[in-house]
């Protein structure tokens, strides 16, 4: 699947109803995007390094709001995006 399919994806995560969560946005400056990978975390200014996972998972989990992310080992960096596949806890 390619970025673009994914940027194509629903916004909701397995179980999510937007009644019950509402929809959600990424915090200011960065992107967001929910689909068959999980989460994929961009940022506007300049893509992530490979050195910026932690940034990445605070953007997520600003995202997720009070669930946060689902972050584990299988968590990839792949051309300057941050992917989490366990999308939102």
């Amino acid at each position: 699947m390619t970025f673009g399919t994914l940027a194509l994806a629903a916004c909701a995560m397995p179980g999510d109803t937007t009644a019950s969560i509402g929809p959600r946005h990424a915090p200011e400056g960065y992107a967001v995007v929910a689909g068959a990978e999980g989460l994929m975390v961009t940022r506007s200014a300049m893509a992530f390094g490979y050195d910026e996972g932690a940034e990445a998972k605070r953007a997520a989990n600003a995202y997720c709001r009070g669930a946060g992310v689902a972050s584990g080992t299988r968590d990839n960096f792949r051309a300057g995006a941050w992917i989490f596949p366990g999308g939102c806890a």
